[in-house]
């Protein structure tokens, strides 16, 4: 029947009563949702997966939100505040309810889509299916007018039906995909976190899809009411969200307690502060000292010493400074194809004259390559070996090593030394802003936090292994499906 040919709406169509738990309840229920992913947007606010992630997560907690307002909010505006809020009622939750119904999996296709790399691995079809998802919610929209959608929930069977098979295909389409998506990343970096991310995604979503539609296409009435179950769910992914972001970090967001962490911005800066004046007194000192004697004595025969001495203190400075704003600036990567024996050879040569009694190994394939930004990988590799080189001195072995792993689809970069090693206390703050264990005033405590974060823009990690007084060995590990 269509919706045209009712003169009135039904009283039943109206304001209802609440058959289910408390509307204050719905209404904590979605405050909840909101919380969960506007953690998970802030997280990474410019990660095209959080976003669409986030914005799934709004869509589907406006089918929670239309049933605190129709029968919670309505009804007491109308009761105690006599407001004419039949009409309204009724259209607000008719809208609300077809963009859940209509939006809600598109939307998620699309987060699925970049889930599964589709925008980087085929970006043509990426191209098309990103809109091509949302042509049967166009079709829904122009057949069943999102005015009259409560009209239909109730008195067209049809309609109902037609939603919840359009829903369960979404529904099907989206866990193949993700689910072959983490088969593919086992034994790779990132396979944890995408499976964090696919339980906290399909969880609900599957919830949803079987306890609304599939009781409400069986009319199984004494269970019309089940959906409301999500709202254990929805309590248990925060608790697993905040777990996961607490234990080793989730889609970009990390908490680290500390018994001083309402100020731990505060000591951050601190550090910084401490490790820039630290740099400044020592070379500021040279200067100081050398213009004193050329003022005292310019005619001595060391005075022509004393320039040289200032211009290396002010270029020590410059050098300095310009690594703190290159290392705390954003990493925007550019990935290439990338000779990785070459580019060992071109990090390694001029060391090899510098440094005569050091022995440099590098095991690596003529024929290897890894997609990559070239740049910030030197980058990286020069820290790694300037540090290997100040834990041995001027005598020693440093091993790279190349090694592929075609079933976890991983490529594996290793640094080895002879050194001194790392106290075992040390390793678990090695990549943290401005942590140092040398003295010297040119170590701000960034190089090794450069590191992560430029091996975190490339889906890939890096992590530290050391026996005190046998060497250390860095492990750089990159997803080969780039």
């Amino acid at each position: 029947m269509e919706r045209a040919e009712v003169s009135t709406i039904p009283d039943n169509v109206l304001l209802s009563t609440q058959t289910g738990v408390p509307g204050e309840f719905l209404l904590l229920f979605t405050v909840l949702i909101w919380v969960l992913f506007l953690l998970i947007f802030l997280g990474n606010s410019k990660s095209r997966l959080n976003q669409w992630c986030s914005l799934s997560g709004i869509c589907f907690s406006l089918g929670v939100f239309k049933e605190y307002l129709y029968f919670t909010l309505f009804p007491f505006l109308e009761e105690f505040y006599h407001w004419p809020v039949h009409d309204l009622s009724y259209q607000v939750y008719s809208v609300l309810t077809a963009v859940f119904y209509y939006c809600s999996m598109p939307i998620t296709m699309n987060f699925g889509f970049y889930y599964a790399q589709l925008d980087e691995r085929h970006p043509r079809l990426f191209s098309v299916l990103r809109f091509l998802v949302f042509v049967p919610a166009l079709l829904f929209f122009i057949r069943y007018p999102c005015l009259e959608t409560r009209y239909y929930q109730l008195y067209d069977a049809d309609y109902y039906l037609s939603v919840a098979v359009y829903n369960w295909i979404c529904g099907i389409l989206l866990t193949t995909l993700m689910v072959r998506s983490l088969l593919q990343a086992r034994g790779h970096a990132s396979f944890h976190q995408k499976k964090v991310v696919a339980v906290l995604a399909l969880l609900p979503i599957w919830y949803e899809l079987l306890s609304a539609f599939l009781i409400h296409v069986l009319r199984l009435r004494e269970y019309f009411k089940a959906w409301q179950g999500n709202m254990a769910i929805i309590l248990f992914l925060l608790i697993y969200f905040f777990y996961h972001a607490s234990k080793e970090g989730f889609m970009g967001i990390r908490f680290h307690y500390e018994t001083f962490d309402w100020i731990k911005e505060e000591n951050l800066i601190h550090k910084n502060a401490s490790s820039i004046q630290h740099m400044l007194k020592n070379e500021m000192a040279k200067i100081e000292w050398c213009a004193q004697a050329l003022a005292a004595n310019p005619s001595a025969p060391e005075a022509q010493e004393y320039p040289r001495i200032i211009l290396r203190s002010t270029e020590h400075l410059k050098n300095c400074l310009a690594k703190t704003k290159r290392y705390s600036q954003d990493i925007i990567l550019k990935l290439k194809p990338c000779p990785v024996r070459a580019l060992l050879e071109e990090c390694v040569s001029p060391l090899r004259y510098r440094y005569p009694q050091v022995q440099f190994l590098i095991h690596c394939k003529e024929e290897e390559a890894l997609v990559c930004d070239r740049e910030y990988l030197a980058e990286v590799l020069n820290n790694l070996l300037t540090n290997a080189l100040e834990a041995m001195g001027d005598k020693g072995v440093i091993t790279i090593a190349c090694s592929r792993y075609t079933p976890r689809k991983i490529c594996q970069l290793t640094v080895a030394d002879t050194g001194c090693g790392i106290p075992p206390e040390e390793l678990d703050l090695l990549f943290t802003p401005y942590h140092t264990t040398k003295t010297a005033g040119e170590h701000m405590g960034l190089g090794l936090y450069f590191c992560r974060r430029v091996m975190e823009g490339h889906g890939g990690s890096i992590k530290a292994e050391s026996v005190p007084g046998s060497g250390s060995t860095f492990t750089l590990t990159f997803p080969t499906s780039l």
